[in-house]
């Protein structure tokens, strides 16, 4: 059920141009969430970087965060910044609107 709801969410806000025009949509993969308070954290640490204008999560562990073109989130930092908060990285696209 979690994931027909994200996955409908997800198609949702893919659907609506105005929404993702104009910057870049990084799908992160990571693995799965024991709980909605790891999201929150990873949510907390996204939101708090300049330029990053949405964020969401997946319990499965796919994280996607809509930045403006200001922000470059680079394989490393991403790596970095999920293993320094105790998650495995398994990979990431980028997507420029």
């Amino acid at each position: 059920m979690r994931r027909l709801k994200f996955l409908i969410t997800v198609l949702a806000i893919m659907a609506s141009a105005n929404v993702w025009a104009g910057g870049k949509l990084y799908s992160i993969r990571t693995n799965s969430l024991d709980c909605d308070f790891c999201a929150y954290e990873l949510e907390e640490t996204f939101m708090k970087m300049k330029g990053v204008k949405d964020f969401e999560v997946d319990l499965e562990g796919i994280l996607l965060i809509k930045t403006d073109d200001s922000v470059n989130l680079s394989e490393p930092f991403v790596k970095k910044l999920l293993l320094d908060n105790g998650f495995d990285y398994k990979g990431m696209t980028v997507k420029t609107e």
